[in-house]
């Protein structure tokens, strides 16, 4: 018999001042996750979505090992206001199944020249702890978020570091 598994919500904010003017740190952002610069050069297929729903754009991308896909990724804009600095996306997990992401990625005046908000909500499905209490599974989500801040901290870190130096 298999345990059915329980779908959670984990929430992240965080952010990082970054020395470098908001236009730099918001051109980054588009780079990143509009034109997938980065991605690419990590290896990524990246091919344009051909979805009427992606009326911002939006695109498939894959990595391949051992020739098979190994990541794959829709990721659709679903909102790019040039004026807030503001850019948010969904993105479909296909390689893991039941992972959805809804980031918003902000570049904000700071004092220190820059502040870079992200604001993300991962929807997926989790094996129900032992005991199925709702605070075994608070435990589990509260587990999962460390995790991801790490994760996204470990980003913004580098991020800040590379504008930094770009800056300087």
């Amino acid at each position: 018999m298999t345990i059915p598994l329980i779908s959670v919500t984990i929430v992240n904010h965080l952010g990082a001042d970054i020395a470098a003017e908001p236009g730099t740190v918001w051109a980054d952002i588009v780079d990143m996750f509009v034109e997938a610069r980065q991605w690419r050069a990590d290896g990524y297929a990246i091919e344009p979505v051909d979805d009427p729903a992606a009326v911002l754009g939006g695109y498939h991308m894959q990595i391949e090992q051992d020739g098979v896909a190994a990541d794959q990724r829709i990721v659709h804009i679903t909102e790019r206001d040039e004026t807030a600095r503001r850019l948010s996306l969904f993105v479909e997990f296909l390689s893991v199944p039941s992972v959805l992401v809804y980031a918003t990625y902000h570049a904000q005046e700071a004092p220190c020249g820059a502040r870079y908000m992200i604001d993300c909500h991962t929807r997926m499905s989790i094996e129900p702890p032992v005991s199925g209490s709702r605070a075994a599974v608070a435990t589990a989500i509260d587990g999962l978020s460390n995790h991801f801040e790490t994760h996204l901290n470990g980003y913004l870190g580098r991020v800040k570091a590379r504008l930094e130096t770009l800056s300087s």
